[in-house]
């Protein structure tokens, strides 16, 4: 599939839905060639259309993810980790996770050594979308950047144990070397999962 196309579905299933002007704006193109993605992906049974009114002016189209969709976002390993959560206690579960994510973040360190606090972010969000996550980076309103991931490789997990997602958070923390909240989360039923980082004062100077 077109790369373009898998940002829309990203864009898709984190806002729930966005008219042609959003899609246009978010691939920072025109109308017409985000209308020629979105057709693509109509065409393929991944996303809806209907009209809803807008303003004064005449009812504008906006877009949705179909069910279908759901099959073309990463699923890596849910059904091996699935059975982890059943057949391992919870000290194992705890132990499980921590390798996890050491693991991780032992991969990810070298990719942000020597890059500024921005740097660092982007990466990081590009290393999160390599391992199935669909990544993007946004400005917060009042200041810094937030990592969003609009898909989870192993969300039936998260579903069932937060114990991934807080050694996550946690790892990404201490590869940016600053303070990580988490705004929005999958497993709580939200459209994605929403790590703000704040620039320390330290890494300013």
């Amino acid at each position: 599939m077109d790369s373009r196309r898998e940002i829309v579905l990203a864009f898709l299933k984190s806002r729930g839905q966005a008219s042609l002007a959003e899609v246009a704006a978010h691939l920072e193109i025109s109308k017409q060639g985000a209308l020629h993605h979105l057709e693509a992906l109509e065409a393929e049974g991944l996303a809806a259309v209907h009209s809803e009114p807008h303003g004064r002016g005449r009812p504008e189209n906006v877009y949705a993810l179909t069910a279908a969709a759901a099959e073309h976002f990463p699923r890596t390993h849910r059904e091996l980790a699935g059975d982890l959560v059943e057949f391992l206690n919870e000290e194992q579960l705890k132990l499980f996770f921590e390798r996890r994510a050491a693991r991780i973040e032992a991969e990810y360190a070298p990719r942000l050594a020597g890059l500024d606090f921005e740097g660092r972010v982007r990466e990081l969000a590009k290393l999160a979308s390599e391992h199935g996550h669909m990544a993007e980076v946004v400005e917060l309103p009042g200041g810094g950047l937030a990592i969003r991931h609009c898909n989870c490789p192993i969300q039936d997990v998260a579903g069932r144990t937060a114990l991934p997602c807080h050694n996550e958070m946690d790892m990404y923390q201490r590869l940016l070397g600053a303070p990580v909240e988490r705004s929005t989360w999958l497993r709580e039923a939200a459209a994605n999962c929403t790590y703000e980082v704040k620039e320390s004062k330290q890494q300013v100077g």
